[in-house]
C-alpha cells in the first residue's frame, strides 16, 4: 500500500509540475529536452577535446586497464596474475572490476591513443548521460545548467575524467543511485547496484546511500509531504543490498571476489592512515594522501555548490526531504573527507553537491519558494559557470598530463629486447602496468597496488623500500638473488641515489636511457 500511494504522490507531483510548466514550455523556442540534450553533447565535447589533444596515458593505471582488457580477448577468465609473482594475485586472479575490462576488450588492441581515446569518451558519455538523466527523470528545473556546469568543479574531478579508469564509472553509477532513490523505483534500483558491483569494486557504496535515504526521514519536518513520512522503509535497503550481492555471486571469481573486496575497500584506505605500515604507506599513491593546500584552492569552483546546498539545509527545514538529505549529507562528507584526508573522495563529492543543489531547486520549485537565483542572479551563475571551466580547464591542460607518457619508450625497449620470463625490477612500482601493457612475456613486481605485495611478503616489500629508498647497501645483490631479476627500471629524476648505487655495482650495464628512464641489465652479475 505504501509503494502504490508513493507512486500516485510521484505521478500527481509530475503533472503538478507538468502543468506549472506548461505556459513557460510552449514559450520557449527549444525544447526543455533539446536544450537538456545540447548541453550534454556540449559538456562531452569539451571534456573529449581536452583528451583527444593529450592522447597518451594520464596515468599509470591506464597501461594496466587496457593490457588487461587485451589478455582477456585471449581467454576471459585469468585464473592467475602471472606477470607479478610477488603479488597475492599471481596466486589466484581476481579482478575487481570486470564489467569494465570487458567494456574495452572490443578496442584494446588499437593503437595507445586510440584505445585511450575511445575508453574514455566512453566513461564521459556515460557519466554526463547519467547525470543528465538524472535531472530529467527528478524534474528539476533548467537541467541543462547543471550539466553545463560539470565541467567548472575543479581539476581533480575533471582530471579524473580524462583518464581511462573505473572510477569514471564509479561517479556515473552513485548519480544513478542517488536518482533512483528519490524516485523510489526499486527494481531499477536493484539492477542498477548488481551492474555497479561488477563494474567498480565500490559498488557497494550504495548499501549506506540506501540505508541513509530511508534514515533521513527521521530529520524531516512534519507535513513535508513525504510519501513515507517519517517511517524508515525496508525497500531501498534491500534492494541496494540484495543487487549488489547479486552481482558479487555471479562473479567468475566467487568466492575470492569478496577477500580483493575487503583489501581494496578497507585494507588499502586503513593503510593509508597514521596507523598502517610506514613502509607500505611510502608507497601509495598521492590518490589516497591529502592534497596540498595549492591543489584545494584549485577546486574553488566545487565548494559553491555545497555551499549553497549546506545553507539550505541548515536554515530553511521545509526543503529537506529524504533526497536532498541524502544527496547532501553524502557530498558534503566525500568533500570533507577529500579535502581532509584523501584526494580520491573530492571527485566524488564535487558531482554529488552539484546534484544535491539540482534537488534543493527542485523541492524550492515544487514547495513554493522564490526561484533560487533572482534574473541578474542567473547570469551571474552563468558567468560564474564559464569563468570555472575556463580556470578548471586552463589549469589542467598546464600540468602536461598526456601529451607525453615516461615509461612508455623504456617499456617498449623491454619489449623488444626482454626475453619470455624475464623479471624486471621497478624501482617505481607501477612501471609494471607500463611493462604489462608493452612487454607482456615480462614479469615484474606488482600492478596496480603495492598492498598486494605486502600482503604477499612483508619482509620483502620492505627490502624493496630500503632499495628505493637508497638505503640498502648492495642493491644490485639484492636484486638479483632476492627478487630473480635481470633488469631494474629507474625513473632517476626521483630516485637519484638507487640509480647512482646501481650505476656503480660491478657488471651492471646501462642498456637503455632516455631524460626519465634508465634500464640496467644485471644479466651475467655474480655474488
Amino acid at each position: 500500500m505504501t509503494s502504490a500511494r508513493a507512486k500516485k504522490d510521484r505521478r500527481s507531483r509530475k503533472v503538478t509540475a507538468t502543468s506549472s510548466q506548461a505556459a513557460e514550455i510552449r514559450q520557449e523556442r527549444i525544447p526543455p529536452l533539446a536544450k537538456l540534450i545540447l548541453a550534454s553533447v556540449a559538456v562531452i565535447g569539451l571534456l573529449f577535446a581536452l583528451r583527444a589533444r593529450a592522447p597518451l596515458p594520464w596515468s599509470y593505471d591506464e597501461y594496466y586497464h587496457l593490457g588487461l582488457a587485451r589478455e582477456m580477448r585471449s581467454g576471459l577468465r585469468i585464473e592467475s596474475f602471472r606477470w607479478t609473482p610477488f603479488s597475492i594475485l599471481f596466486d589466484r586472479f581476481v579482478d575487481s572490476t570486470p564489467l569494465f575490462h570487458v567494456l574495452l576488450m572490443p578496442f584494446a588492441t588499437l593503437s595507445l591513443p586510440t584505445a585511450g581515446r575511445i575508453g574514455v569518451l566512453l566513461g564521459q558519455v556515460f557519466l554526463v548521460g547519467s547525470f543528465a538523466w538524472a535531472l530529467w527523470s527528478l524534474r528539476v528545473p533548467r537541467p541543462w545548467w547543471f550539466v553545463l556546469a560539470l565541467p567548472a568543479l575543479g581539476t581533480l574531478f575533471v582530471q579524473r575524467l580524462e583518464m581511462l579508469r573505473p572510477q569514471v564509472w564509479l561517479i556515473g553509477f552513485t548519480v544513478l543511485v542517488v536518482a533512483l532513490l528519490a524516485e523510489r523505483r526499486w527494481k531499477a534500483l536493484f539492477v542498477v547496484c548488481a551492474l555497479f558491483g561488477l563494474t567498480h569494486t565500490g559498488g557497494w557504496i550504495a548499501i549506506p546511500l540506501a540505508v541513509l535515504w530511508s534514515l533521513s526521514g527521521l530529520a524531516i519536518p512534519p507535513g513535508s509531504g513525504e510519501p513515507e513520512g517519517r517511517r524508515i522503509p525496508w525497500q531501498p535497503m534491500a534492494a541496494a543490498a540484495a543487487g549488489w550481492l547479486l552481482g558479487q555471486l555471479v562473479h567468475p571469481e566467487v568466492p575470492a571476489n569478496f577477500r580483493l573486496f575487503l583489501i581494496s575497500n578497507f585494507v588499502v584506505p586503513f593503510q593509508s592512515t597514521g596507523a598502517g605500515d610506514a613502509a607500505l604507506r611510502s608507497q601509495l599513491g598521492t590518490e589516497m594522501s591529502r592534497p596540498e593546500w595549492g591543489i584545494l584552492a584549485e577546486q574553488w569552483p566545487a565548494f559553491i555548490a555545497p555551499a549553497i546546498v549546506l545553507f539550505a539545509l541548515l536554515f530553511q527545514p521545509r526543503l529537506r526531504s529524504r533526497a536532498t538529505l541524502t544527496a547532501g549529507i553524502v557530498s558534503l562528507a566525500f568533500l570533507v573527507a577529500g579535502s581532509l584526508a584523501a584526494r580520491r573522495f573530492f571527485e566524488l563529492g564535487a558531482p554529488l553537491a552539484l546534484l544535491a543543489l539540482a534537488l534543493v531547486s527542485r523541492e524550492r520549485q515544487e514547495k513554493g519558494f522564490p526561484p533560487l537565483l533572482p534574473e541578474w542572479g542567473r547570469l551571474a551563475a552563468a558567468v560564474t559557470i564559464l569563468v570555472g571551466a575556463l580556470w578548471t580547464m586552463s589549469t589542467l591542460r598546464g600540468y602536461g598530463y598526456g601529451v607525453a607518457s615516461p615509461p612508455l619508450e623504456m617499456a617498449r625497449w623491454l619489449g623488444e629486447h626482454g626475453r619470455p620470463s624475464e623479471r624486471v625490477f621497478t624501482v617505481q612500482w607501477a612501471d609494471s602496468s607500463p611493462l604489462l601493457y608493452a612487454a607482456p612475456q615480462l614479469q615484474s613486481l606488482v600492478a596496480l597496488d603495492p598492498t598486494v605485495f605486502y600482503m604477499k611478503n612483508p619482509k620483502l616489500f620492505q627490502i624493496y623500500v630500503e632499495i628505493v629508498a637508497g638505503r640498502h647497501p648492495d642493491p644490485a645483490r639484492a636484486i638479483r638473488q632476492q627478487f630473480g631479476a635481470r633488469w631494474a627500471t629507474v625513473p632517476y629524476n626521483f630516485y637519484a641515489q638507487v640509480a647512482s648505487q646501481l650505476a656503480k655495482s660491478p657488471g651492471v650495464k646501462l642498456v637503455y636511457g632516455d631524460r626519465d628512464y634508465a634500464v640496467m641489465d644485471l644479466g651475467s652479475w655474480k655474488p
